[in-house]
């Protein structure tokens, strides 16, 4: 599997905050050299990590998840719940539980920059 991520600040309503953009390639074992060949035909899935204001939910770093599909539908897990915002807090598997595991206390397994403007 390969991850291509992005970071940024975006604005989302009256809130702005950290952005994480993640394209999701495979199938497991694929190289990079076949992902630039043909990105589009190993994309799995994108998912998203945005910062929400403070009080969203403390106990996950106030971190808004969501999982699309290549093709832009939102995915379900095993029974059928969207995945999308807190799905899976307090679950042994899923974003939630990936990413409460990351280093330091924010969220985030790929970079130690501050993205929260804190």
């Amino acid at each position: 599997m390969m991850l291509e991520t992005f970071y940024t600040r975006a604005a989302v309503g009256d809130h702005e905050g950290a952005l994480v953009v993640k394209r999701n390639y495979g199938p497991e074992g694929v190289t990079a050299d076949e992902v630039i060949g043909d990105p589009s035909g190993h994309l799995g899935a994108i998912t998203i990590m945005f910062q929400r204001e403070e009080g969203y939910d403390p106990d996950t770093g106030n971190w808004f998840y969501a999982k699309y599909l290549a093709d832009g539908t939102l995915d379900q897990n095993p029974q059928g719940m969207s995945l999308a915002g807190l799905v899976g807090k307090g679950a042994d598997a899923g974003c939630i539980a990936c990413h409460q595991n990351a280093g330091g206390d924010d969220y985030l397994f790929t970079t130690d920059a501050n993205l929260t403007g804190n």
